[in-house]
């Protein structure tokens, strides 16, 4: 009975299909249920939202190598190793970035570029010429050598990897497109197809995103400062001036907050964090210990509250502010010291381990800081521009500019924090209220900020920036601290500590010998299985490829 009801069903279908013709019985194309030309309208938000993706996810493996956290017990082996400055061979750890360039963003921009054409829907194509050019850019930075001239040309599973000077060049060209398509304004119909309809980040403004373009060139050509032939600081503070300079210029992606989909990855409610604490060069920059050499109240930087969290362990309730150290774990974590007298360093999200909720409630203005549930993701921000700037006018001894960008980037961050507004009505990163007027002006009347130009160090700009990314610039941080070899700059007849107090993880000796990690590696589940071959012409396939020197970082 089962084979006559098969042969008489296949006969009506191939009766069917001659009478009408196969396309409306097995194209699905039209069918409204399931659009396959769907509007770039409807498409760049997930674009948007990719980006927290691979840089919140690679977070967890790079923020311990720049010291914003570390792991809280060396009996995690999986977790320490990761905090020593190793890697975890055979797996898609620290690929997201990889994953989110190539398979989350790639083919849909270039499908909001193609059909943006088709439609005269400018301000699409420059809004995604921009997203292919800072993927590319974080993505080289993040890996080194990466697939560019092939990136998704079909009908191979062989793809090309190119140096990183052919990437960065491929970014200043996806930026020139970017900035000729949002410059454009003949909209044949401008009423329908502008791109306030999907961009949740900046709602269409084509002015704001025109700086975010000119702080990706800011980025890659500040990027080559260990490149003496290479290396145009004249360019790179003009890239800045023509970038973000308020905090409404800031590029941030906001998180709703309603459930586990469309709530921070850093939040409570995820609870992605658990075993990982703030570390202790942080809390050295924030408590004036880093740069003023005292730990005095009076120098202690006012984030700190709204950015760290404190120990609760102690009897009145606030042991301090306190983080880990590289490899080592919480010493106090599990103490034989008596617990009222202990300080634990705490989660991000929380002044407290306890102050977890965990997965199973849901409050979406829990947490701390970046590490709330409704919290936004910075991409790119004001502050970070300004430091750019300082840096590159230092380095050309432009110390007045120099000075006034590094001012104005710590008053960028102070606003960051004090904003009461964020898109699509997230929350305050500021926790209570914010900072005073007379806080601030105490912090920069404090030993920890250089007044004049004669007292302006490199060392000053550099760690105002690591405070001012902390919680997000992962990538740009990472960048700093190799092209400064972790905590050493070489000049000319001169070498000083950049990153004062940041210390190498005390088992690295016995992980990498000796080297400090330099890169990421490809993706293991697109590349390590599929292009092999590939790897091993560029020596990917050796168990210390982490460790290469990579090409921005070596000077010439």
């Amino acid at each position: 009975m089962k084979r006559y009801i098969f042969n008489t069903l296949m006969l009506l279908f191939a009766v069917m299909t001659v009478m009408t013709g196969c396309k409306k019985w097995l194209d699905v194309n039209y069918d409204p249920a399931t659009p396959q030309d769907p509007d770039p309208a409807s498409v760049f938000p997930a674009q948007l939202a990719g980006i927290p993706r691979g840089n919140q996810y690679d977070a967890r493996y790079v923020g311990r190598y720049i010291q914003n956290w570390e792991t809280s017990l060396t009996s995690r082996t999986a977790d320490i190793v990761w905090d020593q400055m190793g890697y975890a061979t055979g797996s898609d750890a620290n690929g997201d970035i990889w994953r989110q360039c190539y398979f989350g963003l790639g083919k849909n921009l270039d499908y909001i570029i193609a059909t943006g054409h088709t439609k005269a829907q400018w301000d699409y194509i420059g809004a995604a010429y921009a997203l292919k050019a800072y993927m590319f850019q974080i993505t080289t930075d993040h890996h080194g050598e990466i697939i560019y001239t092939e990136a998704f040309k079909e009908n191979t599973a062989i793809f090309k990897f190119d140096s990183q000077d052919t990437v960065y060049a491929g970014v200043r060209s996806l930026c020139d497109s970017a900035l000729k398509y949002l410059a454009r304004t003949d909209f044949p119909n401008p009423a329908t197809n502008r791109l306030a309809r999907g961009d949740y980040a900046y709602n269409g403004d084509n002015a704001k995103w025109i700086k975010f373009v000119y702080g990706v060139l800011a980025h890659n050509y500040n990027h080559l400062s260990r490149k003496s032939t290479l290396y145009d600081p004249a360019k790179v503070i003009e890239y800045c001036d023509k970038s973000m300079t308020v905090i409404a210029d800031d590029f941030l992606v906001p998180f709703d907050g309603t459930k586990n989909d469309d709530t921070n990855f850093f939040g409570p409610y995820r609870d992605n964090l658990t075993f990982l604490r703030q570390g202790a060069f942080i809390v050295r920059l924030l408590d004036g210990f880093a740069l003023t050499g005292s730990r005095a109240f009076a120098n202690r930087d006012p984030r700190i509250k709204h950015m760290l969290s404190a120990s609760q362990d102690t009897t009145n309730g606030n042991g301090g502010y306190v983080g880990v150290e590289p490899g080592i774990g919480d010493p106090n974590a599990a103490s034989t010291v008596p617990a009222n007298m202990r300080k634990r360093a705490a989660a991000p999200w929380g002044d407290s381990i306890y102050a977890n909720p965990s997965a199973a409630v849901f409050t979406p203005n829990s947490g701390k800081y970046l590490f709330k549930d409704k919290a936004v993701m910075p991409v790119m921000t004001s502050a970070e521009i300004y430091f750019i700037k300082a840096e590159a006018a230092f380095l050309s001894n432009k110390l007045d500019v120099a000075l006034d960008a590094y001012t104005k980037g710590i008053n960028a961050h102070f606003d960051f924090i004090n904003r009461t507004a964020m898109p699509r009505g997230a929350s305050t990163v500021y926790n209570i209220s914010p900072i005073t007027a007379q806080e601030r002006a105490s912090y920069l009347a404090s030993p920890n900020v250089a007044k004049t130009t004669a007292a302006l160090t490199l060392t000053d700009i550099m760690l105002q920036k690591y405070i001012a990314l902390f919680g997000w610039g992962f990538n740009e941080t990472w960048v700093d601290l190799r092209k400064y070899e972790y905590n050493r700059y070489i000049a000319p007849g001169s070498v000083f500590p950049v990153y004062r107090t940041f210390a190498t993880p005390q088992a690295l000796n016995g992980l990498n010998n000796g080297q400090l990690v330099q890169r990421a590696r490809p993706r293991f589940n697109s590349e390590y299985v599929w292009n092999l071959d590939e790897l091993k012409r560029i020596q990917a396939d050796a168990s210390n490829y982490h460790t290469k020197p990579i090409w921005f970082a070596i000077p010439n």
